[in-house]
C-alpha cells in the first residue's frame, strides 16, 4: 500500500506545523523503531498536540490511518517494501530532497520521543542517526538545476534511509522467532 504524498500534502494545509508528509511518516517510522508498541493512538495523538489542534477532518485521519498501515507494514515485512512518503519524479529534485530531510528530521525527532531516547545506541543504530541528522540538515538549494548523476545519487540516499530505518528497526524491535515444536520425533530417519 502507497501513499500519495500530494494528497497527504494537500491536507496538512491546514496545519502547517505538521510540516510535510514525509515528516510525519519520519516521525512515525522513529516512534515505531523506538518503542515497538507505539500504536496508531499513541502517533495520531502526538501529531494532534504538534499541530496543536483538538480536531481533524475524518478525511485527513483516513489518510493517517493509510500512512500509518502502509508504515508498519513495510517495516514489518520480511520482503524490505518499505516505502518513504516522498513527492514522485515529477517534482525538482531539491523539492524531494528537501522532503527526504524532512522525513530524517521527523524520524530522530520520533525515535526523541520514545524511552530508546534515555538509552544511547551502539554500533550501526547510532552511527545511522548521526547520517540521518546530516541529511535533516541538508542544503537542498542547489539542487534545482539537478544532473543524472545527481539524480542518481539521491536515488541512493532514499535507498540507504529505507535500508537504515529497516536496520534500526530490527535491531531494537527483532522479530520473535517461533521456536520448531518438537513433541513428535521425525517419521523418518537417514541412514
Amino acid at each position: 500500500m502507497v501513499v500519495n504524498f500530494e494528497t497527504l500534502d494537500s491536507m496538512l494545509k491546514a496545519h502547517p506545523e505538521l510540516e510535510s508528509p514525509a515528516f510525519i511518516q519520519g516521525l512515525l517510522a522513529g516512534m515505531v523503531c523506538g518503542n515497538g508498541d507505539t500504536s496508531e493512538t499513541d502517533w495520531i495523538k502526538q501529531l494532534l498536540e504538534e499541530a496543536d489542534t483538538k480536531s481533524v477532518k475524518e478525511s485527513f485521519l483516513v489518510a493517517l490511518h493509510a500512512l500509518h498501515g502502509a508504515t508498519q507494514e513495510g517495516l514489518q515485512g520480511a520482503d524490505f517494501d518499505f516505502n518513504l512518503c516522498l513527492p514522485d519524479d515529477q517534482v525538482g529534485l531539491d523539492w524531494r530532497a528537501r522532503m527526504l530531510s524532512h522525513f530524517c528530521e521527523g524520524f530522530l525527532y520520533g525515535m526523541g520521543l520514545t524511552s530508546q531516547a534515555s538509552n544511547p545506541l551502539k554500533g550501526d543504530p547510532a552511527e545511522l542517526l548521526e547520517d540521518f541528522s546530516q541529511i535533516a540538515q541538508m542544503d537542498t538549494s542547489g539542487l534545482a538545476e539537478a544532473s543524472d548523476e545527481d539524480e542518481a545519487d539521491f536515488t541512493e540516499l532514499v535507498e540507504f534511509v529505507k535500508v537504515g530505518v529497516l536496520t534500526i528497526h530490527e535491531t531494537l524491535n527483532p522479530a520473535e522467532r517461533k521456536p520448531i515444536p518438537m513433541d513428535q520425533p521425525p517419521t523418518d530417519t537417514l541412514h
